[in-house]
């Protein structure tokens, strides 16, 4: 099963205690996959759902807000279990879509992530956080999408709208935020699950950042050391280094006698010992001196 998958299955198994929690997160599925029409016999109210998590989900909120213990109609072409609920009688309806549209569905913070459980639960998805991160709620016109939007923000998340064809979809592209709205819907394990992957990547970012940065030093390193030694070795082939003075020379040989050696090691082998902007001071005036060597050479 995928991740966004696993993350449904937990959703649906969160025992939503509250009446009115339950008619906020029944709200999302009635707002995001419903449709409600007029027949000869009165009003008929259509659910769908996409998997067996919401469907499981979506008949406990029906039997335990009002009492409607109705069957789950399969659909052909339904991979995952879903399937549309089929509400036929007239009150049922008018009670289901009264309670699902008040304006007071969405005032308690509870309400608010039912609101949120209930939407992923009808119309959203979450990729697997090892390969990106991206959560969206797919929505049927601009206005449901402002909703859900707005109940994202109020529990601290920067949700953006997009056009997608005919839908418009509320997303988030940011780890800490995907973090964020999986633990206020309730999908505590998930949350773990993807906190952990994040503080991973995190990790396995600063290593290769480190081992990038200590590999360009180390390269500059051994560019500036293969400088030096060519450099002292001109010196050398052209009968500079008896216009040395004794440090520069001592530090000349010593260089060459040992050309992996690194800045502090090289101060090492000097006597006196010097210290590592000693030695970078001594190598910098022997490349100096070796190009005025060479101008020196070229011009007589």
């Amino acid at each position: 099963m995928s991740f966004s998958g696993d993350v449904k299955n937990e959703l649906a198994g969160v025992d939503t205690q509250a009446r009115h929690c339950m008619i906020a997160e029944l709200a999302a599925f009635v707002m995001l996959s419903g449709s409600a029409e007029e027949t000869e016999s009165g009003s008929v109210l259509r659910v769908r759902t996409e998997n067996e998590a919401a469907a499981r989900k979506l008949f406990t909120l029906l039997q335990r807000a009002f009492n409607i213990d109705i069957a789950l109609h399969r659909e052909q072409d339904s991979r995952h279990g879903g399937g549309v609920f089929r509400i036929e009688d007239p009150d049922r309806v008018r009670a289901v879509l009264a309670a699902c549209g008040h304006e007071t569905v969405l005032r308690k913070e509870c309400c608010k992530r039912a609101f949120l459980r209930g939407a992923f639960l009808a119309a959203g998805s979450v990729s697997d956080p090892e390969k990106s991160y991206h959560l969206e709620v797919v929505c049927p016109d601009r206005g449901t999408a402002a909703v859900v939007r707005d109940a994202m923000k109020e529990t601290g998340l920067t949700p953006r709208i997009v056009l997608r064809k005919k839908n418009h979809v509320v997303y988030l592209k940011e780890g800490d935020q995907i973090v964020a709205l999986l633990g206020a819907m309730g999908a505590s394990i998930s949350f773990l699950n993807i906190e952990n992957v994040r503080v991973l990547k995190e990790m396995r970012g600063s290593v290769n950042r480190r081992v990038n940065c200590e590999t360009a030093n180390l390269n500059k390193t051994v560019v500036s050391a293969v400088r030096q030694i060519e450099e002292i070795r001109f010196i050398r082939d052209n009968g500079g280094f008896g216009e040395l003075t004794p440090q520069l020379r001592e530090m000349a040989e010593i260089r060459l006698a040992h050309p992996e050696a690194p800045l502090t090691e090289l101060g090492s082998f000097l006597n006196p010992r010097i210290g590592k902007s000693g030695v970078n001071h001594r190598l910098r005036k022997l490349c100096a001196y070796a190009e005025d060597l060479r101008r020196r050479t070229e011009t007589s």
